[in-house]
């Protein structure tokens, strides 16, 4: 191989290198304080609408309850080296979306706007632009179904069967977030994390995974 072709393919190999493998610690402070575009990677949060429903009995008859349904978007989120920004300033333009296709896969007005105003800010997208890359990351995934009881590992693995590619420190277990009758040790969110660029599927970085201290972990049923 001559020196110009070795030259042309090292160039080529770097420039497909993720956006953020020179992230600097000024990239990190100004993601931390919350600049719109500043980020690494999205963290997509699904919501286990049972549990959600369980935990939350003063909600009951909120769409996602009323509806019976399973696995549906909390938010998608930038998430930085070791923080997370949030209601940035400067962010997209806040134009027009249609609630009735992203009601497919958030069904809560209320999380529309907060979503919104909390985290998809911080994209530098548009305001239908970021919802619309959120649906295309919900539906890029394949979602298994869930016995009531299983090991952290055996629901990562679960996914990653259902979406090659996935490796387990791309997804994250979240057990007990929040709720009037939360429990340690129930499901409530399976979080997927992607490259900003490529929306390939890229590891989690600053984001806990509190279900795997569990010996094994409830999963409240669907009806």
């Amino acid at each position: 191989m001559n020196i110009l072709k070795r030259i042309v393919l090292f160039a080529l190999a770097f420039s497909a290198l993720p956006a953020y493998a020179d992230w600097s610690a000024e990239d990190e402070y100004a993601c931390s304080d919350n600049v719109a575009g500043k980020f690494k990677y999205y963290a997509l949060a699904l919501s286990w609408s049972p549990e959600f429903c369980r935990s939350h009995p003063g909600l009951r008859h909120e769409p996602q309850c009323r509806e019976n349904r399973r696995f549906i978007v909390h938010g998608l989120w930038p998430q930085c080296e070791n923080d997370a920004p949030r209601e940035c300033r400067n962010g997209g333009r806040p134009d027009r979306v249609d609630k009735r296709r992203i009601h497919a896969f958030m069904l809560s007005d209320y999380l529309i706007r907060h979503e919104w105003r909390a985290h998809g800010t911080c994209t530098a997208l548009s305001r239908s632009g970021y919802f619309e890359l959120t649906e295309a990351l919900y539906r890029k995934l394949n979602l298994p179904g869930l016995a009531e009881t299983a090991e952290a590992e055996e629901i990562e693995r679960l996914f990653m069967e259902k979406n090659p590619g996935l490796d387990d420190d791309e997804i994250v277990l979240s057990c007990g977030a929040n709720g009037q009758r939360s429990s340690a040790k129930t499901l409530d969110e399976v979080i997927v994390c992607f490259d900003r660029n490529t929306h390939a599927f890229t590891r989690c970085e600053n984001i806990r995974d509190t279900c795997r201290t569990q010996k094994t972990v409830t999963i409240t049923g669907a009806r």
